[in-house]
């Protein structure tokens, strides 16, 4: 199977190639996962407001001493123990949109496919994926805990060695240079490893099929000009953030402005400020319907912005299963029977 050259620039710009290809598709996606993840952040949100309530009144309550630190603690429990059942929920829902959307993007970015109405499923692709990602975690735990292993041996033989009856100070730098030796080696490692194994996801979409360690074999030879895109793409990443970023945290920064602007009154005044006080000023920002627009449209451009990077960098791993797999693999041809004009095709082994 001839497999067409890797090209580090298609690599890096691939998530805007797709997007141009198709832009009121890939907005529908951005929009769509921006809404859920916003009804989800809102129903915590409100989960946790009669909590907000009932804080505030007990931080005043304590401020006026009418509160022991038992009873304190006892309410602040009782808060707390009735929303404690729903967090499992609100978790299961976060890691099903998290993969619903992993999935809806990778199909965009490998196939150029959007699935009708709703882009986000529950089906194959997003089950294939939750594999891919928990062996990713325990891919992730075998590689700590390796690199902790193998850095405390190093540094226990290098104390011993510095700590011999024959030790002097070039034995002591000769144990700290071999120590960070072994730590530059293991980070490589991890590297190499991080690197490698990146193309599983859009590899197990691009296919339909369960991909992990195949991602290896897809990576060999490509493995530079992966890292090359991927510091490209972490470069570009770094400097649209400070540029992009900067103008969000001043939606933000004029969302909380008035509050600021009262806490700073109070402390030129030299007027101590109370627990009510703290608790209105607050309260009022978040009354202010003016303010919750501004605040609403810095989460919805930080998370578009959130979205943008992390298809850059998918982009990267998008484009090498589909540069590795559109030649389709071997089992993927197909098979002639004996009734065909050509004859049936040949059988291995």
């Amino acid at each position: 199977m001839t497999v067409r050259s890797f090209d580090i620039g298609n690599a890096i710009f691939h998530f805007f190639k797709r997007f141009g290809e198709n832009p009121g598709g890939a907005l529908w996606i951005m929009i769509c996962q921006t809404v859920l993840v916003g009804l989800l952040a809102a129903a915590g949100v409100a989960l946790l407001a009669p909590v907000w309530d009932n804080l505030s009144q007990l931080i005043i309550l304590d401020e006026a001493g009418q509160l022991s630190d038992e009873e304190a603690v006892r309410r602040v429990f009782g808060m707390l123990m009735p929303i404690m059942g729903f967090m499992p929920f609100i978790a299961l829902a976060g890691i099903a949109l998290a993969l619903m959307s992993q999935a809806a993007w990778l199909r965009f970015l490998t196939r150029g496919e959007i699935k009708p109405g709703l882009p986000f499923r529950l089906g194959g692709d997003e089950f294939r994926l939750l594999g891919v990602n928990i062996l990713y975690w325990i891919l992730g735990v075998v590689v700590y805990f390796g690199f902790v292993t193998v850095f405390a041996i190093s540094v226990v033989g290098a104390g011993v060695a510095a700590g011999g009856q024959d030790a002097n100070v070039f034995t002591g730098a000769a144990g700290g240079l071999i120590v960070a030796l072994i730590v530059l080696a293991l980070l490589i490692a991890v590297l190499v490893i991080a690197v490698r194994m990146a193309c599983a996801p859009a590899m197990t979409v691009h296919q339909s099929r369960f991909r992990f360690f195949e991602s290896w074999t897809a990576t060999r030879g490509v493995f530079w000009h992966m890292l090359v895109s991927y510091i490209a793409v972490a470069v570009m990443v770094l400097i649209l953030s400070s540029i992009i970023g900067g103008f969000i945290q001043l939606a933000f920064l004029g969302a909380l402005f008035p509050v600021l602007m009262e806490f700073v009154t109070l402390e030129a005044s030299g007027a101590k400020a109370d627990p009510q006080q703290v608790i209105d000023a607050i309260s009022n920002v978040f009354a202010n319907p003016v303010t919750i627009g501004m605040l609403g449209l810095g989460f919805v451009l930080s998370y578009f912005m959130q979205i943008v990077w992390e298809g850059m960098w998918h982009g990267v791993a998008a484009y090498n299963a589909q540069r590795v797999g559109e030649e389709g693999s071997a089992d993927d041809r197909t098979v002639l029977d004996g009734n065909h004009p050509m004859g049936a095709s040949p059988r291995e082994g």
